[in-house]
């Protein structure tokens, strides 16, 4: 289990971004039988995973956490919609706390934290109020995902990404809060926004919790990118380029895609395969809000009878403490059988969060058992988990990109 060592002198000064304490939680919320979806506590805490979960992707010249003083304008038709999507079709969709208990916006969250009034948008998504604002906020998703269809496109509307360019263009500090169902195509319009974050469809506490991400205001966002963000081929990704440039994106007017034919080169490990620069890798996020870094250093693995512990120590740079995601990227031996389509380079087998500070590093474990060191072997009269036989390399880092990235990650062998 990963510990925190004593505190030790801090330095002088030792600025951090400590949130506002929330208001307690209990270790349970009581169980109020057929009215837990509106109970305080349970929304609380719904609010409270939107916070933590939300991804900081992009943070120049530290605009976020925002101040609860600073003058925000909002743009686009979800900051002050009665009903903003923030839930998924099909089995996504909750018919008692959607009917009843009101989906929060943004503009409502900023309201409840107490901080400076936000104005709303008006006609076309745009505020006439941005011109006197410190920072204008985009609130905007994608085309709505359904368990009974695809979305069309990974990119946000055309009417979405022209607004966020116009006040980027505009000179105005522009920070972008996006509801993602999925992967997003992001490299089309996010070159010159100050900020970006991510949050994942999270119901009827929607604007709650990305205010509290927005102003880190009772829980830290210190979520990681559960799937890759790719990047287009071309600025302008027509439906083509946007094809060309995902995985099996030129499978898909040829009916290909219907095939399993990728094996175990899913998400990341394809891109990184293919070797495609993408915007945001698997497991990316900024830590501290980007105020500081974490580094990985002293990789250590011990071998046991049935398993084998990896870790490695976290040291913060910077003067901002916070949530750190460390991953566990495993590479397999040489002799592991079947073409590159069946054993990936790399492939994630364990991840943690953990609170890291300047004063205070982390050190952080991983077990791996027999299972996580075996492949599957299909050949014929096999169809079993076989146990791998050579040598592993064990890196542990930020992401997907980075951790197996000479110089980034804390690699090891065994």
């Amino acid at each position: 289990q990963p510990h925190t060592p004593e505190r030790t002198t801090a330095p002088t000064p030792a600025p951090t971004l400590a949130p506002t304490p929330p208001t307690p939680l209990p270790e349970l919320c009581p169980d109020v039988g057929d009215q837990n979806y509106k109970s305080e506590c349970k929304l609380q805490l719904a609010a409270r995973i939107v916070a933590e979960s939300t991804v900081v992707l992009k943070n120049e010249g530290g605009v976020l956490p925002l101040s609860k003083a600073a003058s925000v304008a909002l743009i686009g038709s979800q900051a002050c919609a009665q009903d903003p999507l923030a839930i998924a079709g099909g089995s996504g969709w909750n018919g008692m706390a959607c009917q009843q208990v009101p989906k929060a916006n943004v503009r409502d969250g900023i309201r409840r934290l107490g901080a400076r009034a936000a104005s709303c948008p008006g006609r076309g998504g745009r505020n006439a109020q941005a011109g006197e604002a410190d920072v204008v906020l985009a609130v905007v998703v994608p085309q709505k995902a359904s368990e009974g269809s695809d979305r069309q496109t990974l990119q946000l509307s055309r009417e979405d990404t022209e607004l966020i360019r116009r006040y980027v263009r505009e000179g105005h500090k522009v920070v972008v809060a996006m509801n993602a169902p999925g992967p997003m195509i992001t490299s089309t319009w996010d070159d010159g926004v100050a900020g970006l974050v991510v949050s994942w469809l999270p119901g009827v506490a929607n604007g709650d919790g990305i205010a509290r991400a927005l102003y880190n205001v009772g829980y830290e966002a210190s979520g990681r990118l559960p799937v890759t963000f790719p990047k287009c081929s071309t600025e302008a990704c027509s439906r083509q380029d946007e094809r060309q440039s995902v995985a099996l994106g030129e499978e898909i007017d040829n009916q290909e895609i219907h095939r399993f034919k990728d094996k175990a080169l899913i998400g990341y490990r394809w891109y990184h395969y293919m070797k495609r620069e993408v915007s945001y890798p698997f497991g990316f996020g900024l830590f501290a809000y980007g105020k500081s870094s974490v580094q990985y250093v002293a990789p250590w693995a011990k071998p046991r009878a049935r398993s084998v512990e990896v870790g490695c120590r976290l040291r913060v740079s910077g003067h901002s403490a916070g949530r750190d995601v460390p991953q566990l990227y495993l590479s397999f031996p040489k002799s592991v059988p079947g073409d590159d389509y069946s054993k990936p380079e790399w492939v994630l087998k364990g991840f943690d969060k953990v609170h890291v500070a300047p004063w205070a590093p982390a050190d952080v474990a991983f077990t791996l058992s027999l299972r996580d060191l075996s492949y599957w072997d299909d050949a014929t009269g096999m169809s079993r988990w076989v146990c791998a036989t050579g040598e592993f390399t064990a890196c542990i880092g930020a992401n997907a990109r980075d951790a197996v990235k000479s110089g980034e990650g804390a690699c090891t062998t065994f």
